[in-house]
Order: structure tokens, then C-alpha cells, then sequence
């Protein structure tokens, strides 16, 4: 008899705000506990934080968790409970990672478990009975919240407070009560090689170019050896000047520069010069295409810690950002 694997690492779903200030207090056998389901569940705790603690190390933590579990015959799907604050990293890293038919959905909570309109066990639920169903095979690495099931790529949380916090990415399902009506296949994607433990190590900042900002920030990254750098530009991916040397120097210093835009929606574009994108990428920035900040980070920690050359290193990243 096939069963959903449930995965626990903390967040607002599993944790108590008694104390003053919510911290991480539930395992996931708690939470589970607190709902009742259809679906036979096997559960492990492999974090217990809030997700704003969250490292590359304990992302490949994540990752093992899910890859030995999909390979259990006998699991049907994987379950993820995890903080809102960076789950579109994680779900993101584990979508680049995925090579299985089985879903993998991460859910969480807005409200900690001693509200008494906590979010989190309805999620859980819904999460539980979408990774159980034969509906969500070929689905991937998906965010489910409110009843809403969202492809982890360009997904990200958009509200600080309110429930219905994701969205962004391509709806794969919707759950009503227990009918589950599958909806889309997101494009399929290129899968990358899980990286080893040096990805845990690696310093990937990011710069903010924004009205009266200089580059001072992004020198100071190349002379404390960051191993790459995402430059968020305005617009289509626009920097005040001063940014054109920067990323020509970092280029000469062998250290991939992406190029990313703080507009929540819409591609980064080649449309102004003097240090507009055409300038930025012509200096050799890659472009995040779509992609938004957080996620082409993750994207560019993966790709670095192969030590690809750097022809392969451009055609990776283009194929994933297309």
C-alpha cells in the first residue's frame, strides 16, 4: 500500500508565538496529529528552524531527505513542511534537483499552531491528499497553500501576513475539499547534478542597484572573494553607470555576475544603454531571464559549485533561464 512521506523543517507551522515571539516547537508527528486523513503517512523531522535560518548546507539536507524517500517504491508522493519566508528557495533548489514522477509539495502556515485561526493543519491537509493522488504525477516540485497548487519555479510569496501569500507560478491544482482537479504540467526543465558539501560554503551576495547607489557594495564583494554576485537592477534590469565597471571587473576576475530586476513580473530586457541591460550584459552579465532575484540565486550557487568552464557554465544557466 503506497503512502505519502512527510518531511518536517520547521516554520510557522510548527511553532508556538507563548513564549513571546514565534519560535519552532512542533515536530511534524505533532502537526500531523492534528488532522485527520485518508492517507497513510510516514513522517521525519530533518530541521527544526524557522526558514529564515535557513543555509545552502541544510538545502542539500532537503534535498537528500526527498531524493531517498522518492526512491522508496512504496512512496506515492513527499510532503515538505516548511517556513514561508524562503520557501520559494527551497522549492526552487528542489525543482532544479527533481528527477522523479512523484510530487513534492511544500506547505506551511502564516498563523503559528496556538492561533486559534492557525493555517497551518488545513494546508497540511490539502498538501497530503494532493501528493497522494495518481493526479499529481509529473507535477514536480509544487507550493501548495489555500487550497491552490503552484509550480515552484517563478512562484513566490507575495503578502507578509496574508494566507493566501503564493502565487506567481504555473497553477498545477486545485483542491476542493477532497476532489483534486489537475489543471497544468509545468515546462519541463533541464535537471542539474546535486551539488557536494562545498555548496554549503559558497558567498553569493546581493546587490541592490537603486537610486543614489554605488558600486562600493559590489568592489567590496570582489575583494572578499564572493564567488558570484546578483546584481538586481530597476526596470528591464537597469543600473545607475557605475555598475558597467564593477561587472567588467568581476568578469576579468572570473566571478559570474547575474543580472536580475526587482518588478515583480516580466523578463530582464536588452532596451537602454548607458548602464541599462544592454550595457550590463554587454560588460558580461548573464541574464535572470524571468527568473526572480532569490530563485537565479539558487540557480547560480548550484551552477558554481560544479566549477563548470565557462562556455558550459553560459549554456546551463541560458537553458535554464529561457
Amino acid at each position: 500500500m503506497s503512502f505519502v512521506h512527510l518531511i518536517g523543517t520547521g516554520g510557522t507551522i510548527a511553532s508556538r508565538a507563548e513564549t513571546g515571539g514565534s519560535t519552532v516547537a512542533d515536530s511534524a508527528d505533532q502537526i500531523l496529529g492534528t488532522i485527520g486523513l485518508p492517507t497513510r503517512v510516514s513522517v521525519e523531522d530533518v530541521l527544526h528552524i524557522n526558514s529564515f535560518h535557513l543555509t545552502f548546507k541544510d538545502l542539500l539536507t532537503i534535498h537528500r531527505a526527498v531524493a531517498a524517500a522518492c526512491k522508496n517504491p512504496d512512496v506515492s508522493g513527499v510532503v515538505i513542511t516548511h517556513g514561508t519566508d524562503t520557501m520559494e528557495e527551497t522549492a526552487f533548489f528542489l525543482s532544479l534537483l527533481h528527477d522523479f514522477d512523484k510530487p513534492v509539495i511544500l506547505t506551511g502556515a502564516q498563523r503559528a499552531a496556538d492561533q486559534p485561526n492557525t493555517d497551518g493543519p488545513e494546508n497540511l491537509r490539502h498538501a497530503v491528499v494532493a501528493a497522494g493522488s495518481p493526479q499529481m504525477r509529473g507535477a514536480g516540485v509544487i507550493i501548495g497553500f489555500e487550497a491552490q497548487f503552484h509550480a515552484a519555479r517563478y512562484t513566490r510569496k507575495r503578502h507578509t501576513l496574508a494566507t493566501t501569500t503564493f502565487s506567481g507560478g504555473t497553477r498545477v491544482a486545485q483542491l476542493y475539499d477532497n476532489y483534486l482537479l489537475r489543471l497544468a504540467t509545468p515546462n519541463p526543465y533541464p535537471v542539474l547534478d546535486a551539488p557536494d558539501a562545498s555548496f554549503g560554503a559558497l558567498d553569493i551576495p546581493i546587490i541592490d542597484a537603486s537610486p543614489n547607489s554605488n558600486a562600493k557594495l559590489f568592489y567590496a564583494a570582489l575583494e572578499n572573494n564572493a564567488d558570484a554576485i546578483v546584481l538586481q537592477g530597476v526596470g528591464a534590469g537597469n543600473a545607475p553607470p557605475t555598475f558597467t565597471d564593477a561587472v567588467k571587473a568581476a568578469v576579468a576576475a572570473q566571478v559570474p555576475v547575474v543580472l536580475s530586476t526587482r518588478v515583480p513580473t516580466g523578463p530582464v530586457a536588452a532596451i537602454y544603454g548607458n548602464g541599462g541591460a544592454v550595457t550590463l550584459l554587454e560588460a558580461g552579465a548573464l541574464s535572470a531571464g524571468e527568473l526572480n532575484t532569490y530563485q537565479v540565486r539558487i540557480l547560480l550557487a548550484i551552477l558554481v559549485s560544479q566549477q563548470l568552464p565557462v562556455e558550459t557554465f553560459r549554456d546551463t544557466f541560458a537553458a535554464q533561464t529561457s
